[in-house]
């Protein structure tokens, strides 16, 4: 089963996630979480040990491995780069794991001016796309907050999509 939540930000979506991710492994399901939002934080809400966490490395600064893979080299960003790349070796070369769930995380610019992560976007979508799930495997996807995730189809064949919002009266008058 694949799991996106998304929703605005500061609602609990990393929490959420992390909740749904534990519980999923400790009911023996075989867990990849992905952490596709910029400000990422999904490895300490799992209680990642501080020596794992900061041995992750996000796809975003894998730069060899986006170029390799999708043909687009830095500063080249905007111009035409593959659509499907190879990614069947991702999750078993580039994940961390602990307490039976394993983490990818996407990463972030570096700066200002530096460029778009389309790229690594499109990895990540087609992981996403790839992975063939058997009945006791799931993906839960922690999504950057708004609607550019939707727009790049960053998460792809997904069963349920949870959208965490705010609980105020006055956010559901105009539905």
């Amino acid at each position: 089963m694949k799991i996106a939540i998304t929703g605005k930000g500061g609602v609990g979506k990393t929490t959420f996630s992390s909740m749904l991710s534990r519980m999923f492994a400790e009911d023996g399901y075989r867990v990849v979480a992905v952490d596709a939002d910029p400000d990422a934080n999904l490895a300490l809400a799992l209680g990642f040990p501080k020596e794992v966490y900061e041995s992750i490395v996000p796809i975003s600064e894998m730069k060899k491995l986006v170029s390799d893979r999708t043909a687009a080299s830095v500063g080249s960003f905007g111009k035409m780069f593959k659509m499907n790349p190879k990614v069947d070796d991702i999750p078993e070369n580039f994940c961390k794991e602990y307490n039976g769930v394993r983490l990818l995380t996407l990463g972030t610019v570096d700066s200002g001016g530096t460029g778009c992560v389309c790229p690594e976007h499109v990895l990540l979508k087609r992981l996403c796309s790839h992975l063939i799930l058997q009945n006791k495997d799931v993906v839960v996807m922690d999504m950057e907050a708004g609607i550019e995730h939707l727009g790049r189809g960053t998460a792809p064949r997904c069963r349920c999509f949870y959208s965490s919002c705010r609980t105020r009266r006055e956010k559901f008058t105009d539905l």
